[in-house]
């Protein structure tokens, strides 16, 4: 049982404070492995918003560096928490596997009863594929098709394209990877891609460390991953992050060595690591920190969105939010289509890369001083240099295009604000500021579950 501890309070500026210093925007890591640790696992979406969230915490860290550590197997792209698929350290691939693997389980068993398809011919198929890959090396589903025998793996016919398996490969395939068999690495070696090769795993599937096997124990790891990297949180947070009920993210917490955190404003129950409290107080070199954050970062997202990081007076302010035509205020957006900007100690503005000015632009709503206005300008520029230069776009995931992203920044210009200037071309001129009455919201609502790919369908390109 869990040592007692007393209550520790901070006030809200403390408390956003910590999260910054927490998530390593204030301190940065010296590798991208390092930031991963510390601030948490990043969600992979087939765009640029991997490499922009690690140089967030890695400033001047080349998109090169990012990919050959990938390359070297010192991180990996797997499914996580919710399915969803992430960039994440070696050592901790395997519990995400696991934690991935429990949470489709009941969802694979009815399809697999749909579909008519049994334990002993997913297995067959399983080792049908293995035998392929050690034989001919890295393949992608595809080419791993042509290359199996003929009666290796059937299709599903019409009740598998019902529902979304077209045949025994791609459960083999997700059977290898959560008993970590095989690896799935980007075909282009670069992260802002959703095509995969499969290749034998060289190393022991488990990182020589034993993991439970109930849902229970599995999520009281994650938990401590999750509040690591989150600084405070509430078990609530905890849940709607890995895709878990909440009385399971409660006993999660309730595992953990854990102190109380009082938030000034909050009235949802927070939690800290009893071993980090002594520090959430001692953040104030925080309020330096600068970002441009990529869309679902770690610092809004492991928060339940970025109603937390913006003054009240600001949540009325209509933002455009994934999957939905109309704007939303700002105080009860979860999934926001805008990129925000860390600045002073909270969420300052917005920015978007404007793919024919082949810059950044950014829109504050916040006042700052003249001295963090200059430190963001110089850094919307570097940005947009490693955008144009390093990347060659801004787009956010597969099915983003520059069409997109042009309406995105029209969007950003006409929220209005404080533009901020880097070196690039003059930012288009931004209109007066569209807002309605504060909404007050309950803190921590339950998410709705933005775009994202199926981490239980490794075949071909994933939906979103």
């Amino acid at each position: 049982m869990p040592a007692a501890h007393a209550p520790l309070a901070l006030t809200l500026a403390q408390a956003r404070l910590a999260r910054i210093a927490t998530q390593q925007l204030a301190a940065p890591a010296d590798s991208p492995t390092a930031a991963l640790r510390t601030s948490g696992f990043v969600r992979t979406l087939a765009g640029v918003d991997v490499y922009l969230a690690l140089r967030a915490r890695v400033p001047g860290l080349r998109r090169e560096d990012v990919d050959a550590q990938a390359a070297a197997g010192a991180v990996r792209v797997v499914p996580s928490a919710r399915g969803c698929i992430y960039l994440v350290p070696r050592a901790d691939a395997p519990l995400c596997l696991r934690i991935a693997e429990h949470l489709s389980a009941a969802r694979s068993a009815r399809e697999h009863r749909i579909v008519g398809l049994g334990a002993t011919e997913v297995e067959a198929a399983a080792q049908a594929v293995l035998a392929a890959l050690r034989r001919h090396g890295p393949l992608t589903t595809d080419a791993l098709r042509r290359v199996l025998p003929a009666n290796a793996v059937r299709s599903l016919g019409d009740a598998g394209r019902k529902v979304g398996i077209s045949s025994t490969l791609p459960p083999a395939l997700r059977r290898l990877e959560f008993a970590g068999a095989i690896e799935r690495r980007t075909e282009s070696g670069r992260l802002d891609s959703e095509r995969y090769v499969w290749t034998p795993s060289t190393t022991d599937p488990h990182g020589g460390t034993p993991l439970p096997d109930d849902l229970s124990g599995l999520a009281t790891r994650l938990a401590r991953v999750f509040l690591r990297a989150a600084g405070v949180a509430s078990a609530r947070d905890f849940a709607a992050w890995c895709g878990i009920a909440l009385r399971d993210a409660k006993a999660a917490f309730d595992a953990l060595d854990l102190v109380t955190v009082q938030v000034g404003g909050v009235t949802e129950p927070c939690m800290a690591l009893a071993e980090a409290a002594a520090t959430l107080q001692a953040c104030a070199d925080a309020s330096d920190a600068i970002a441009l954050l990529p869309f679902e970062d770690n610092l809004l997202a492991l928060q339940g969105g970025p109603e937390f990081f913006v003054d009240v007076r600001h949540h009325g302010l209509r933002v455009p939010t994934w999957g939905r035509d109309a704007t939303v205020p700002l105080g009860a957006a979860k999934h926001m289509s805008f990129r925000t900007v860390v600045a002073e100690g909270r969420v300052a503005g917005f920015w978007e890369y404007d793919p024919d000015a082949s810059d950044v632009q950014v829109v504050l709503f916040e006042p700052v001083g003249a001295g963090t206005h200059k430190r963001l300008a110089a850094l919307a520029s570097d940005t947009g240099r490693f955008l144009r230069e390093e990347v060659g776009h801004g787009r956010s995931f597969s099915l983003d295009t520059d069409q997109d992203l042009r309406q995105r920044v029209q969007a950003l210009c006409r929220l209005g604000g404080t533009l901020v200037r880097g070196s690039g071309p003059t930012p288009r001129t931004a209109r007066a500021p569209r807002r309605t009455r504060p909404v007050r919201t309950a803190r921590r609502a339950k998410a709705a579950t933005p775009p994202r790919r199926r981490a239980a369908r490794p075949a071909g390109r994933r939906r979103r």
